[in-house]
């Protein structure tokens, strides 16, 4: 590769940073210059190589495939609310049927 080919790139580390990489860099048996250049290889691929099956992009698609059963309505009533007419009698009370179940 000839000078003309090749782009130089710069950047600043504190001194715990610096001697955190150039003690790396001589256990790897590398230069600083080789081991800037394979660490900036390196963060490339990995940023590049995103899942597109990761559920953090698919999500909003599953959403807009799942239609929310009749049965999943709500009164919009707050926690508070509902807290507010609980007077902590012992009424018996009933879990609405669960709409996954019915057929």
């Amino acid at each position: 590769m000839s000078s003309n080919d090749t782009k130089h790139v710069q950047t600043e580390l504190n001194e715990n940073e610096y001697e955190r990489f150039r003690e790396f860099a001589s256990e790897h048996g590398l230069s600083l210059k080789e081991a800037g250049h394979e660490a900036l290889i390196e963060w490339i691929e990995r940023q590049q190589q995103a899942d597109p099956n990761d559920p953090a992009f698919t999500v909003l698609d599953d959403l807009e495939d799942e239609s929310l059963p009749s049965s999943a309505a709500t009164d919009a009533r707050e926690e508070d609310d509902l807290v507010d007419e609980w007077q902590g009698s012992d009424e018996p009370f009933t879990l609405a049927d669960d709409p996954s179940a019915q057929s």
